[in-house]
Formats: C-alpha cells, structure tokens, sequence
C-alpha cells in the first residue's frame, strides 16, 4: 500500500529514478526483515602495561553473508584502520600493530581482537565495522581508557618516636603514578589523624600520600597501623600493616621478696624486669647504706643469695638500668625476720679435734639454725594438731572417770533379789547346796513325832545351817495373813527360798537373825502335804520387819517380798 502511494505521488518523475527509488525501498524492507547486530562494549578500562580485549559479536540472518570485518581507529590526524578479516582472503593487520593485536577468534560471527601491552598511546575511540550482503556495511564503537595501577608503599616517619615527645609523623602511606588517583587512607585504634596530599605527574598519573600523625606513648609499643589504598585497576583493596617502634627509657619492676624473708632461709633471690627500647645496655644491683652482702651475686638481672639469709641481710636494695634514652630504677626493702617457731636448732659436735681446729674455721655466715624443714606447717595447722591430740586424751580420762563412778556406784547397790510370789529366780539360785534345803523327810522329823504322824503340840529342833526351826501350835491369824499363808502354800519352794535368804543376810545383821530365833513360830497343818515355814516368823518384833541393805539403807521384809 505504501509502495502505490509513494508511485501514485511520483507519477511527474521521471522512469528512471522512479526504478532506483523503488529498489531502494526494496533495500530498506528487506533489512528490516533481515537485517544485523553488533554487540560491543561501550567503554573498557585499560591497565597501562597490560592486555586489553575489545569484544564485537555478529547476529547474522539466515539470508545474509559476511563479506568481510575490520577494527579502526580515530585519530586526530584521521581514521586509521588497524585490521581487517576476510572469509576468503584471511587477516590483515596494520604494520605498526603487528606485534601487539590478533583476532581472538576469527568468524562470520565474531570479530573480537587482543591488545597486548597497552600504553598511554592506546586510549581513545575504537569502531567495529561489519560488511554484509546484500545489506552492506554496519558499526559500532568502543571507549578505551588506560588506567596505571599505582605503586603503593609505607614509610616511617623522618624522626623517631620517642616516649612523651610531640606530635609527629609515624608513617606515611603512598600510592604513586596512578591514573586515576587512587583513594589512600589510615586505619588504627589511636586517637591520631591522618593528611591526605596529591601530586599530578607529566605522564598523566597522580600520586597520593596519606600520613599519620600522633603524640607517641610508651604502652601503644608494638600495636599496628594499617594502610588502606582502592584504586579501579586493583581487583581487590590493598592493605599494609605497620608496626609502631617507640623508643623510651628503661622501666624497672624488682619481683622475689615476699615479705617472708628470715633467717637460715636458702634459694632466695630479687629479679630486675627491665622494659626498654633500645634494650637496656647495662644493668647494676646497689645496697642503699652499705655494701652488697657476701655471697650475693648478680646472674641475668637477677641478685641471688647463694648463703642462707642472716639478720644483717636486711636493707633496701636498688636495680638500675641504662640504655641511649636515660636510665631507670626501682628499691625495695627487705626486712630479714626470725625464723619460724617450727625450726629446730643444729645439733653441734661435741669436739673438734686439735689438729683440724687450724684449718676449719667458723663461717660467719653459717646458719644459726638448720633450714626450715617444718616451715612449710603452719601455726593453724600445728595448733589444730596440738588441739586435736588435747582434746583426745581428755576424752580417754573423761570416760576412765564415767567408768569408775558407774563401777563404784554398782558395789553399793544392794544385790538382793526382789521375788515375787511366782518367780523362781535365776538357775543358779535354784540350784542350791543340799545343806541350805530343807529334804522332805527333814521337814517330817520337824512336824512328825517320831512314828511318822505330824504332832503339832511336838517341838523337834533340826539344825539348818545357824537357824533351828520349832514347833508351836499354830494361832489363829488375821485375814490378810491367811491370805497370803494360801499364796505362801501354792509353792512350797519358795517358802524355802525364804528361809535362804535369811542365811545370806551377813554378819554384821545378825542380832535381827538371832532375835528370829528366840521368836516361837507356829506351823500350820499343810493340806497338800508339802510343809512350809511360816509367815510368822518374820512377824515376830520390830526389827524383824526390815531387812538391811550393803548401801547402809533399810526395807520392809513384807514390801521386799511383794
């Protein structure tokens, strides 16, 4: 439709350039339909010195075919063509770039080159041309900048840091001939500052200094700065650490004596710390007073006592040290005391011989007492011991006199047996001797008259032991005797066991047994035929109703057999 329309408003123009207008429209719709791309980079940074790819990539159509590519330059003096790719007639590259470009690899499709070792020289505009048919001839162009990578170093200061001086310079970082100027700075923990300068060179770098400035102080020795320079031409930050040197004076620790020095103590010694930068060219040991003791010598910085300590030890003693700067000193006092409670004084001999009495004299530094081998126990832990032991053996007494008293106490108590009616005692007590019991036909020959018939009228005495036994007729009792006279008669053996303990009561209580005697008993006729001795007997006065203790103490005979 454009195509009439365009004929239609060229009718009054000639035939022969209404045919070259209408091929020429031709031309425009088939690169519209079959047409080209370039792909190049816009601008490409240059290291000087080094290697430099300017890519060009070709989009062909199906229909069309490389005639031939080519790289040119624009000078101020022209265009200057720097190589040309043919597909049938091969590369040609300019003479005065020989040895410098070469095609990456060569194609319909690729027209990338190399530049080796650019310099200042290879900065400016590079075009990629491409021709094709039928459509003919394309480009595209490409900024180059050389950049100088920068030289980047640290130097000291031009004066020495010394302790306590002014401002100065400590370093200075520097990134020399870099195009473009490359970023310089300072990193550090200080309280410093840092000042930036550049310098523009005639071959079109720059070079950049940082410095930095700070009051120097004795304890920042050793710590470390840091230089930190970015610049484009650097894959990564450059970092330069530094290290700070600050000279000073001597200082003097003295460290050994821990206020426990006494005397016969061995293996004692002061030590001198020295910090010093420069290190310290001599150090000398001093007794502010007096003289270095004998047998005192000073070894790496150290005075060791090579005899044990005495009294006239004591003192104050001063390290010195000196290097390029000054000097420096430090004294401590040391105070020789007694020796401990626990050293033992050294046994001495009895003799010494005439003839060695010449050539051993007596050391006049010889230890007054013999090295402190129980030092080590402490007065708390030698008392806790002392304490322990105290306490021990009072314990033993304690219980010695707890057992006496215990064993005092049980021989004064009585040791009679309080029986009750149906006890029959221990075995022992049952087991009695045959001339404390009474037999069976005893206690007939008592209450029998002879023919074997019980007669109580009949008094036939019997001996038992220091008791004679009689017959009386019995007397009525009262209620709570007959009572106790049907309990008496349920064990015949313990009536009998009665009449033991009368015997057991000792001498010393026999006015109550012989008043027992003289006393009549009656005996009661025994209904089972086991015979007893009477409660009677034992009723018989006032002093037969009690019964004598060992402790001196008195009980009713009737409450003791209760």
């Amino acid at each position: 439709m454009a195509v009439r329309t365009l004929f239609h408003f060229h009718r009054s123009i000639p035939l022969h350039m209404r045919m070259r207008a209408t091929l020429l429209l031709l031309f425009f719709c088939v690169s519209d339909v079959h047409g080209q791309q370039l792909e190049v980079q816009e601008t490409v940074n240059a290291v000087l010195g080094k290697n430099i790819t300017l890519s060009c990539r070709i989009q062909m159509g199906p229909d069309l075919s490389l005639t031939q590519s080519s790289w040119e330059r624009r000078l101020p003096s022209g265009i200057v063509t720097l190589a040309v790719f043919n597909p049938e007639f091969g590369i040609s590259i300019a003479t005065e770039y020989e040895k410098r470009l070469v095609y990456q690899s060569p194609s319909a499709n690729d027209a990338t080159i190399v530049l080796e070792d650019v310099g200042f020289a290879d900065s400016g505009v590079y075009t990629c041309k491409v021709v094709t048919f039928p459509l003919g001839n394309s480009q595209s162009s490409t900024i180059v900048s050389v950049m100088v990578e920068p030289k980047v170093y640290v130097s000291a200061g031009s004066e020495a840091l010394l302790d306590g001086g002014g401002e100065t310079t400590v370093a200075t970082c520097t990134a020399e001939r870099g195009r473009p100027p490359a970023e310089v700075s300072w990193e550090s923990e200080l309280f410093g500052r840092s000042e930036v300068h550049r310098q523009d060179e005639p071959n079109g770098t720059t070079t950049s200094q940082a410095r930095y400035l700070w009051t120097p102080n004795r304890h920042a020795q050793g710590r470390t700065l840091t230089c930190v320079v970015r610049h484009p031409a650097l894959q990564t930050e450059f970092r330069i650490p530094y290290s700070l040197n600050i000279q000073f004076a001597p200082e003097v620790i003295l460290t050994g004596y821990d206020g426990n020095w006494f005397v016969g103590r061995e293996n004692v010694k002061l030590q001198c710390q020295v910090n010093a930068n420069p290190p310290a060219s001599s150090v000398t040991w001093s007794r502010i007073g007096g003289q270095i003791p004998e047998g005192a010598e000073a070894v790496n910085n150290s005075l060791v006592f090579t005899l044990p300590l005495e009294r006239n030890d004591s003192g104050t003693y001063m390290c010195e040290a000196k290097n390029d700067l000054g000097k420096g000193s430090r004294e401590t006092q040391i105070q020789i005391q007694e020796p401990p409670p626990t050293t033992i004084l050294p046994t001495t001999s009895g003799s010494i011989s005439a003839d060695s009495s010449a050539s051993m004299l007596p050391d006049k530094r010889s230890p007054k007492f013999s090295p402190p081998t129980l030092a080590s126990l402490t007065d708390s832990s030698l008392g806790t011991i002392v304490g322990g032991a105290v306490g021990g053996v009072l314990f033993l007494v304690l219980l010695l006199v707890l057992g006496g008293v215990c064993y005092m106490r049980q021989r004064r108590t009585f040791r009679g047996d309080y029986y009750t009616k149906q006890y029959l005692g221990p075995a022992d007590m049952q087991k009695e001797s045959q001339l404390d019991v009474l037999q069976p036909h005893e206690l007939r020959e008592v209450y029998s008259d002879g023919s074997g018939k019980g007669s109580e009228q009949d008094l036939k005495p019997k001996p038992m032991g220091d008791h004679v036994i009689y017959d009386y007729p019995s007397t009525p009792l009262s209620g709570v005797e007959d009572k106790d006279r049907e309990e008496w008669d349920d064990n015949a053996k313990n009536s009998l066991r009665v009449q033991r303990e009368e015997d057991y009561i000792p001498d010393r209580h026999s006015p109550h047994s012989m008043h027992l005697r003289s006393s009549p008993m009656h005996t009661p006729a025994v209904k089972n035929g086991s015979p007893y001795l009477p409660e009677d007997c034992y009723d018989n006065g006032t002093d037969s109703d009690y019964v004598s203790h060992l402790d001196g103490s008195v009980i009713s005979r009737r409450e003791w057999y209760v």
